[in-house]
Parts: C-alpha cells; structure tokens; sequence
C-alpha cells in the first residue's frame, strides 16, 4: 500500500503553533534593536551636523552654528552661517525618527556654535561640558541612549549610556 504524499492536518497545525511560539519570543527582542537603529542613526546624523559645521567654520573662516529647527531638537537641526540662529542657511536636518528624544546638557543651550579655529565659542568662561542625550521614549534601563559630546576644542565623540528619565 502506498502512502500519499503530503502533509496532514495535525502536522500543519504543530508546525504552526511551533512558529508561533518561536514569532512571540522574537518579537519583542527585534523591538529593542529597532529601537536601538533609531538612536544610533539619530546620534548619526546629529555628529554629522557638528562636523559639517566645524568644518564649514574653518572653511570659510566664519563662525557657524547649529541650530534647532522649531522649539527643540526633537524637530530637526540646521547649520547656519553666524554665531547663533539667524545666518545664512547651509544645511537642514529633518526631524527625528519616531519614538526617539533628543536634550542637550543645558537649558540655555540653544545652538552650538564654532569659530574659524574649529573649537566652540561658548568656552571663555571656562571648558565647560557641551552633551546630547538621545534617547528612546520608552527608555526603561540598560546601555540604550547615546550621549554626544563636543569638546572645547570642538571634536565630538558618541558614548552608550544609560537611560535616563523614562
């Protein structure tokens, strides 16, 4: 007698209650790395800007700023041509990606702005620390957010850190 070929019934149903299981263990571990692509390309992006205008500053031999586009970072940012936010547009940066918030160090950090040297131009009274914390929204724990830090000098430099706030 011949078998038939094929599967039946009951082996399609386990193979499916197997994938199933195996989908909703997977599941919430590739929302942490999604999350954590956001973060990276946002902090990306954000010392690209930096280095665009520290770059453009020594090129051109003229301060130039980075400003927020909006009320805060979380809109997008733009490099201008001028100590502060009102120069000649050079570059723009659209909004960030969904779920992800961005703060710098200070509430009185507005723009960063770099001289023809390359090096920050809020630094007379002394070095002190310039950062950005980019975060997800729903950053509970662990090493997930990236702080940015722009040296006096004017280098910046990316770091995990952990979450903060939540």
């Amino acid at each position: 007698m011949t078998r038939p070929h094929g599967f039946t019934l009951i082996e399609l149903m386990v193979t499916i209650a197997v994938f199933a299981i195996l989908a909703s263990i997977a599941v919430p571990s590739f929302r942490f790395i999604i999350e954590n692509n956001r973060v990276t390309t946002a902090s990306n992006e954000l010392t690209t800007a930096f280095n665009y205008a520290r770059s453009e500053a020594v090129r051109r031999g003229l301060p130039v700023s980075v400003c927020p586009i909006g009320s805060d970072w979380d809109d997008g940012w733009q490099v201008v041509r001028s100590e502060g936010c009102g120069g000649d547009l050079l570059r723009q940066w659209s909004e960030l990606p969904i779920r992800v918030t961005i703060g710098p160090s200070g509430e009185d950090d507005d723009f960063i702005a770099f001289d023809a040297l390359g090096g920050r131009m809020d630094t007379a009274a002394g070095d002190a620390e310039f950062t950005f914390l980019i975060q997800p929204e729903d950053c509970a724990g662990g090493d997930r957010a990236r702080e940015i830090y722009i040296a006096a000098g004017g280098r910046s430099s990316v770091q995990r850190v952990a979450c903060q706030g939540g």
